[in-house]
């Protein structure tokens, strides 16, 4: 590619960004190009609009409820905001909102409701949990039939697909809510942990985690080991209950089918 088409494309890119000009010689853009069939001011209007528009067209895709939380003239106001903040620089339209909940985290008037970026960071979530790598999903009798010497240094692989969010504020029952139609409780501060996952049935599912889940989760997920995972319930349990509970977790997980497979570093 020369030089000069590769100023010119960038020049290009820059009009329909609303950008300042990059290269592209005395009187910009417009004079670099063409005449044709339609004057020059008007192609660039019309590609600048369509540009923004597919854009748009691909964060309302992404974020549908939330489109329909905030209604549309706060949702226009979210994707001017976005466009502006954040142009394109990805390939692909599925990545284009990955910055979106942290967008939302901080820029006004949105900063002000805190759970607009939870159901936003919710949202592409369950787009990463649709599209993450298939994987083989573990049984619990494989889990049993494994000898009694690998348990203490046992440590569950995951399914690509899971996903652990923690909510500040009850989005997960706003997103709820809207999805099945129905109206949305008041927003409400309160703490909740999630586990978001693709079904065998590649439906991606979500429900809530209560506080042994999240540690035993945390601590397979950091790299431990189930002997450690066994001591860290030790907070939470007697020791007399922690290997019940511990069983009762892993169970879940293989019924939910996010376990990939099983892994100990017992060496025989």
């Amino acid at each position: 590619m020369s030089a000069g088409l590769a100023a010119l494309q960038r020049a290009f890119l820059a009009e329909l960004r609303a950008e300042a000009s990059h290269g592209a010689g005395p009187g910009g853009i417009e004079a670099a190009l063409r005449d044709g069939g339609v004057p020059r001011t008007r192609g660039l209007g019309i590609y600048r609009h369509a540009y923004a528009a597919r854009l748009r067209e691909a964060l309302e895709s992404d974020h549908a409820v939330l489109g329909t939380y905030l209604g549309d003239d706060a949702w226009a106001l979210l994707c001017a905001g976005y466009l502006a903040a954040h142009p394109s620089r990805v390939r692909s339209l599925r990545r284009f909102g990955d910055a979106l909940p942290a967008h939302l985290a901080q820029a006004a008037p949105f900063c002000a409701m805190p759970q607009v970026a939870e159901i936003a960071m919710l949202e592409r979530l369950l787009l990463d949990c649709f599209d993450a790598a298939d994987a083989p999903v573990a049984d619990w009798p494989s889990l049993m039939a494994r000898p009694a010497a690998d348990w203490p240094m046992l440590r569950p692989t995951f399914h690509p697909s899971l996903r652990h969010v923690a909510c500040e504020w009850n989005a997960v029952e706003i997103w709820s809510a809207l999805k099945a139609g129905d109206t949305p409780p008041d927003a409400v501060r309160v703490a909740s942990d999630w586990l978001l996952y693709r079904d065998v049935d590649r439906v991606t599912r979500f429900r809530s985690m209560a506080p042994d889940e999240v540690l035993l989760l945390g601590h397979f997920r950091d790299g431990g080991e189930f002997a450690g995972g066994c001591h860290a319930l030790l907070t939470l349990y007697t020791p007399e209950a922690v290997p019940s509970e511990a069983l009762r977790l892993l169970r879940q997980w293989c019924d939910d089918g996010v376990v990939a497979g099983w892994d100990s570093a017992y060496q025989s």
